[in-house]
């Protein structure tokens, strides 16, 4: 019996091309269909084996398994936890609590660090919430008074035996701040050697990685996909083996006061990308930060990840992305570009020599110029925010109370697309 694909006639890159040059009637190629991103990576429309080198391909370095569903703990007695693997808890939660599920792992934002061992004998298993680089970065001051201050902090945390992790590399910050997807790899990747160099690098194991995902569906699984390898190839410098806990979340950036629904429909791709670029815990918000208000719709967006689990089965793949033309060509690009910039970085001296020196607040503000820039003249469309509005739509304006601080250096901090739209 003959093959089903042995019945069909194969077709060479060049034909397709030539088929498609025939339909476009005189437009040119290259401009019509192919795109650039922000990225400095060109979108072709069509991708084949030509574009993917299968004999250096690797397996993703990371092992099959369930992917925890994280939500933040309201302490309303109606929240429903039933689908979840783990809570992000408050430092005051902790102490007035009394019907959480022990058997639900913690995420724990705690910022009494001069008494950290209260929580080391919590029965849960648990995430220490502690960044003391990435609260430099994004506050332009050290979270202790000074670097030795901070640095002994971490000592701390690291002596607290009953925690799994206890240091939250946040590169979240960078997407929320405006990075394109070789930044934030980069950053994040010069981020977590900050802590390697001054602490050794036994401490990967306690490390996990904080990641928010964008709109931008398949470089976003790529990018999870490209950093993870190139933790591993950075760990091999060091002779340490060890596999990047990944912890997303979905983006705050490209969310708007204004139609307010889509916002839901975003955040349930986002998570999706997240699923598909091989994320460890998902964390999506039943609280809407952007509106300060309950928003059950995004409760769904993370069950319908929970279906992707059960019924889809994506948790049988260490890789479910593994083997597509595009993204395998994605994540080489990615991986490639973000290397040279963590090297560039490395050459200022490293991450918190290039913040003082203000090398990184350079390369994302500049990027994050571009991108409202193109929002602002509508090139990158948000429906129902710069496109379609609802005229119905009317916010309330309130005014923020500014803070002054005395810094050392420009903070890297998060903005949103519709903020100047919000205020129309």
């Amino acid at each position: 019996m003959s093959k089903l694909f042995d019945n069909f006639e194969s077709i060479s890159e060049k034909e397709w091309k030539n088929k498609v040059q025939v339909e476009l009637k005189g437009l040119e190629y290259n401009e019509t269909l192919l795109w650039g991103t922000n990225d400095k990576i060109n979108v072709k429309p069509l991708y084949t084996k030509n574009d993917v080198d299968y004999s250096s391909i690797q397996p993703l370095p990371r092992k099959a398994k369930d992917w925890k569903i994280i939500s933040k703990y309201t302490e309303n007695t109606n929240q429903d936890y039933s689908f979840l693997y783990g809570y992000l808890i408050e430092e005051n939660q902790i102490k007035t609590s009394t019907s959480l599920p022990n058997y639900l792992d913690l995420f724990i934002k705690y910022n009494d660090f001069s008494n950290l061992e209260t929580i080391n004998n919590l029965p849960n298993l648990k995430y220490l919430d502690l960044d003391v680089y990435g609260y430099l970065a994004q506050n332009g001051l050290w979270l202790n008074e000074n670097e030795k201050g901070s640095k002994e902090i971490v000592k701390k945390a690291l002596e607290l035996d009953n925690f799994e992790k206890v240091i939250s590399i946040q590169g979240d910050i960078y997407q929320n701040a405006g990075a394109n997807h070789v930044q934030q790899i980069a950053i994040t990747l010069a981020h977590a050697v900050e802590y390697l160099e001054n602490f050794g690098a036994d401490i990967a194991d306690k490390i996990y990685f904080k990641f928010s995902v964008g709109s931008n569906y398949f470089f976003e699984v790529a990018k999870l996909r490209a950093f993870r390898f190139l933790w591993q190839l950075i760990l091999e410098q060091y002779n340490k083996e060890s596999e990047a806990f990944i912890f997303t979340s979905t983006s705050n950036r490209n969310k708007s006061k204004l139609d307010i629904y889509n916002n839901v429909i975003r955040t349930t791709l986002e998570a999706s990308s997240a699923i598909f670029g091989a994320s460890d815990a998902l964390f999506v918000e039943s609280y809407d930060k952007v509106n300060n208000e309950t928003d059950f719709g995004l409760e769904l967006a993370a069950k319908q990840q929970l279906l992707l689990q059960q019924e889809s089965y994506l948790n049988q793949f260490s890789d479910p992305a593994a083997g597509s033309y595009y993204i395998e060509s994605l994540t080489n690009q990615l991986a490639e570009k973000a290397l040279e910039l963590f090297k560039t970085i490395q050459n200022f001296g490293g991450f918190v020599k290039a913040l003082e020196n203000e090398t990184i607040q350079d390369l994302i503000y500049t990027t994050a110029k571009k991108e409202q820039k193109d929002f602002d003249e509508k090139s990158l469309k948000l429906i129902g925010v710069n496109q379609f509005r609802n005229p119905a739509d009317d916010i309330e304006k309130k005014s923020k109370e500014k803070m002054v601080k005395h810094v050392l250096f420009l903070p890297i901090v998060p903005t949103r697309l519709a903020e100047k739209e919000e205020k129309k």
